[in-house]
């Protein structure tokens, strides 16, 4: 059943999806030509709550919980980030969805360009938001949760006082340049997730299956020629988790890109410059030609 969420009187509902005997929750607003949205490692599709709302105004947007996070099951067994990323393509069909945008930040960026690359037809363009994938360079911090000690220690923060809260501000002072310019939404859906011992301990699994020690596992930039529809790469200049020089590679190989970098802005982007990133993100959507078949 699908449950109404009031944002500033904004229509975007919460709804559900079960695909492979995984249920996955996800946000949506408006209809027209789909759009959907990945969020990263430890985030949830609560964080794309003012972008639905807005590019529901003329899209139908979908933000969708990925599996471990928010309200979606884990997948089972070791599931890495291929199978993470077919899957979310079953549960793009599964709630019918043809030839979608992808907004991927960070994880699910990289997320955007498997799917992308391994479906080029049946996307009609993407969005890559200081996205995993484009280069080898990681923070340390990351690195750290998922080769040391620490990571089996993370997950525990959930379950002690003022556990959640650390984990909340060490997000915001490594992945936003100005942490005061967060939103409250941002501050209020970040303690949710690390208030969950099952989130953090997803966390620390997909910082694991994405990366090596000397940094990410997956690059991708070889293979950008092979895409065949629009790109746009945002991203910040003070991104301390993967820095912004991977856009400026991703730009030179991409055969449709436009690239936007934002000043004084960190890895968290979408949420720390929330008014300019929808500004870009709504006129790139403004100037893509029609979608090949329109949204069930």
């Amino acid at each position: 059943m699908a449950t109404r969420i009031d944002d500033q009187k904004r229509p975007v509902t919460g709804k559900h999806v079960t695909v492979d005997g995984v249920r996955v929750r996800y946000y949506e607003s408006g209809s027209g030509d789909p759009v959907v949205f990945l969020h990263g490692i430890g985030g949830s599709a609560a964080h794309w709550w003012l972008a639905v709302a807005e590019v529901g105004r003329t899209h139908r947007a979908i933000a969708i919980d990925l599996p471990g996070y928010g309200k979606s099951d884990p997948l089972p067994g070791d599931a890495g980030a291929e199978q993470t990323a077919a899957f979310l393509w079953k549960v793009v069909e599964e709630i019918g969805l043809s030839h979608p945008v992808l907004v991927g930040h960070s994880f699910g960026g990289l997320l955007s360009l498997m799917i992308s690359l391994e479906r080029p037809g049946a996307v009609r363009a993407i969005v890559l938001i200081s996205s995993g994938g484009l280069g080898r360079a990681g923070s340390p911090g990351p690195l750290s949760l998922a080769f040391t000690p620490l990571g089996a220690v993370y997950p525990w923060l959930a379950r002690l006082p003022f556990g959640p809260e650390a984990v909340v501000a060490l997000g915001a002072v490594s992945g936003a340049c100005r942490p005061w310019r967060l939103p409250r939404r941002w501050w209020r859906t970040e303690r949710e997730t690390a208030s969950s011992y099952s989130a953090l301990r997803t966390a620390v699994q997909d910082l694991r299956k994405t990366s090596v020690p000397w940094g990410q596992r997956y690059v991708l930039l070889d293979r950008l020629r092979e895409l065949p529809m629009p790109c746009l790469t945002l991203w910040g200049t003070h991104d301390q988790m993967t820095p912004f020089w991977h856009a400026l590679a991703a730009d030179r190989r991409l055969r449709h890109g436009k690239l936007r970098l934002l000043p004084f802005t960190g890895h968290l982007l979408p949420s720390e410059a929330e008014d300019r990133f929808l500004r870009h993100l709504l006129d790139f959507l403004g100037e893509l030609p029609a979608a090949q078949s329109p949204s069930a």
